[in-house]
């Protein structure tokens, strides 16, 4: 086994979008989340997400396949569902990564 952790550039986060939307799917399917993703819904979200200006998304490798990820986008890209609430508490939204 070979780990390895790097940022994806945009071209790479759209070529691995499918692989990326099942970790996604696999991970929040456990406790506590219980969360039964869609491919669909999961490739436009992280499409979206990654758009964003200022957005990063880093995986972890082993070999060629990802394992893990972590994403951070601004908050003041995120739509009103988060960012209402987030700001109603308080946090400064354009200096916030979320």
């Amino acid at each position: 086994m070979s780990i390895s952790v790097r940022t994806l550039d945009p071209g790479e986060v759209q070529d691995r979008i499918a692989d990326l939307a099942r970790l996604r799917i696999a991970v929040f399917r456990e406790w506590p989340y219980l969360y039964d993703g869609d491919a669909g819904y999961e490739s436009g979200y992280l499409a979206s997400f990654a758009a964003a200006p200022h957005a990063v998304l880093v995986a972890a490798f082993d070999g060629a396949d990802i394992i893990g990820m972590a994403t951070a986008s601004p908050l003041a890209a995120q739509g009103a569902a988060v960012l209402e609430p987030v700001a109603a508490h308080g946090f400064d939204v354009p200096t916030t990564f979320y």
